[in-house]
């Protein structure tokens, strides 16, 4: 079937939609958050600077979160890629670690004296869990103030177990908290961002 509608987005969106529930993993690249309807492009060819190309070859310009704010220098940048490529070629996902690791712990220590360590993740999902993690181990409490959107692991949707809308003004409405253990109900408490009194409460 993909092949059957790999040209034309809004049925390829249409189809992706009956095999990948919200089309997409990370909520900011759901077409939905944009423009509802199919009309969203969705699907890209190739990406350069700060220009996209659809499937359907039309040129746009990036203005939402250029690679979920991760391409900060434009998409294809030619340094980034040449150190992608040369890393490529030595291995990717090996047993052991890269030494550029040390390079860059030292680097963000030069930084951020203040930290005194570096811990890697790979995604913002898992840096928040380490955030949380590291607030509960460090004080010896369970509740958590937070404020904004922060993914959808079990920490975070607990804050709906009380009440299903206590997330609603956090980004998106309705979050379920399905799964989610019981036992963390009360623990993580939202406040409206820049809100004294709400924070206060």
């Amino acid at each position: 079937m993909y092949k059957k509608f790999k040209k034309n987005k809004k049925k390829l969106q249409r189809y992706a939609h009956e095999i990948i529930p919200g089309l997409s993993g990370l909520l900011g690249k759901r077409p939905e958050m944009y423009l509802p309807g199919g009309n969203w492009p969705t699907y890209y060819k190739k990406a350069k600077g700060i220009n996209i190309w659809g499937i359907d070859g039309k040129k746009y310009l990036d203005f939402t979160m250029v690679g979920i704010g991760t391409s900060v220098l434009g998409y294809a940048d030619k340094d980034i890629n040449a150190a992608a490529f040369k890393a490529i070629k030595s291995g990717t996902m090996t047993t052991l670690n890269p030494p550029e690791d040390v390079e860059l712990a030292e680097e963000l220590l030069k930084i951020h004296p203040w930290a005194g360590s570096v811990k890697y993740a790979r995604t913002g999902g898992e840096s928040m869990s380490i955030a949380i993690r590291l607030s509960r181990a460090f004080t010896g409490k369970d509740k958590i103030l937070f404020c904004g959107y922060h993914g959808w692991q079990d920490w975070y949707l607990s804050a709906n177990l009380k009440s299903k809308k206590k997330l609603d003004g956090h980004l998106l409405p309705g979050l379920e908290p399905l799964g989610v253990p019981k036992g963390l109900a009360g623990t993580m408490i939202p406040f409206r961002f820049n809100n004294m009194e709400d924070f206060e409460k």
